[in-house]
Order: C-alpha cells, then sequence, then structure tokens
C-alpha cells in the first residue's frame, strides 16, 4: 500500500504544474512590491511600514482609523489623531502625542480618497499648525520676558 503523498507527488505532470504555479506566485509578488513602491514613493514616510504593515493600511483605505496603530511608526511620538464625534467621521480635528500632548489641525482636513494623498495633506497640516504652535509661543515668552 501506497503512502497519499507519494501517490499524489508522483501522478504525471504534477511537477510542471507545481513549476507554472510557482512562477505565477513569483509574478504577483513582483507586481505587488511595484504597486506597494509606487504607494511608498507618492508618501516616502510609508519607508518605515512593513509590506504587511502597509498591505493593511491599504486594503481598509475605506477607513481612515485603520491608520492609527500605524501612526508611530509613520510621524515621530504621534499616537492618535481625534476624529470628528460621528460614526465613521472622516474630519480630522487633532494630533495627539504620547506625552498626552494635544495640537488642533484647524478645519476642513478630511481623511477621503486614496490614503497616500490624505497622509500627505496631513503631514503639511501638521507642519503649519506646529509651526503657529512655536510662533506662539515665542511671541508669548518675549511678552513675559520684556
Amino acid at each position: 500500500d501506497e503512502p497519499n503523498a507519494l501517490k499524489a507527488c508522483t501522478v504525471q505532470g504534477r511537477k510542471m504544474m507545481f513549476t507554472t504555479h510557482n512562477n505565477a506566485l513569483d509574478k504577483i509578488q513582483k507586481s505587488l512590491e511595484e504597486y506597494l513602491e509606487t504607494k511608498r514613493a507618492s508618501f516616502p514616510r510609508f519607508y518605515f511600514l512593513s509590506d504587511d504593515e502597509l498591505l493593511q493600511i491599504l486594503a481598509q483605505a475605506k477607513d481612515p482609523q485603520a491608520v492609527q496603530p500605524h501612526l508611530r511608526k509613520c510621524f515621530d511620538n504621534l499616537v492618535r489623531l481625534d476624529f470628528g464625534a460621528e460614526e465613521g467621521s472622516i474630519d480630522i480635528l487633532a494630533m495627539n502625542s504620547s506625552e498626552g500632548e494635544k495640537v488642533g489641525l484647524g478645519k476642513n482636513l478630511k481623511a477621503r480618497g486614496n490614503v497616500e494623498d490624505w497622509m500627505t495633506l496631513l503631514e503639511g497640516r501638521m507642519k503649519v499648525e506646529l509651526t503657529n504652535c512655536l510662533r506662539e509661543g515665542l511671541l508669548d515668552y518675549d511678552g513675559r520676558v520684556s
């Protein structure tokens, strides 16, 4: 009595089938890597994420909250974004650090469209708002010291 594994592996044409499927799998893997590279090229902070993490974000592109677990890898010490109060809101209101600092992001910042596009807008708004906070802090300091 021959073992099932031996029977299955010695079927005529099985090796050719495995070779064909393996080649197709290699082609798919290469295409996936090229796709991820285009996403990383459009938002370079995605280079800080593994392929699996980036795929997780892209697969849930309709849900902006899906990016939350990966924020710290994309932005130094950014642990959470505050979204609007309504369920499924795409309005990004503020960013939060691990120290509990919260910086508002102004109005009309929305997480819609391609993830890399709204993340780029988020990055730009973060820079603007942090610059404003620094400016206000310097003016306040100058007013107290004088």
